[in-house]
């Protein structure tokens, strides 16, 4: 005998799922990056709502900057070639009057940095922007060199 009782559909992932799932962090919200995205909107209005709702208005422009920054360089360096088909995470996670600001691609190579060759290039500056409005940031690569994680910590 088939059950046919409709179930009730799932319920919403909170902004604040780091809890819910048990990572013990209670602010904590993360976002799917993939190869189709058409702009940095999406990322954009994420990083401002998350901050709004955490009520660090104070970080608002610094954060969102950074997050659109690692955001567009998985975009445009790590979803492209063998990893078209893959997805990105950005992640924000607020802790003792810091924002850590992550993005986890499945490109293990290092993160490209300034352009020294040509110093009135027009892109190529995202993680010096990166480097300036953070107190500290970096990278390491996934285990089994399945991706990179490119972090900075921004005072809250």
């Amino acid at each position: 005998m088939t059950d046919r009782t409709p179930h009730p559909p799932p319920r919403p992932v909170p902004l604040d799922w780091g809890l819910a799932t048990g990572l013990g962090m209670p602010r904590f919200a993360a976002r799917r990056l993939t190869a189709r995205a058409r702009s940095l909107d999406p990322v954009r209005a994420f990083a401002r709502h998350t901050l709004t709702r955490w009520n660090l208005t104070a970080a608002l422009d610094d954060v969102t900057l950074v997050a659109c920054e690692l955001a567009a360089n998985v975009l445009c360096h790590a979803l492209r070639g063998e990893h078209a088909s893959g997805c990105g995470w950005l992640a924000l996670a607020h802790t003792h009057h810091t924002v850590l600001c992550t993005a986890t691609d499945p490109d293990p190579r290092f993160p490209f940095g300034p352009p020294h060759h040509d110093m009135l290039a027009e892109d190529g500056w995202g993680l010096t922007l990166v480097g300036a409005l953070s107190d500290a940031w970096g990278w390491h690569r996934l285990p089994d060199g399945a991706g990179k994680s490119v972090w900075a910590k921004i005072s809250a």
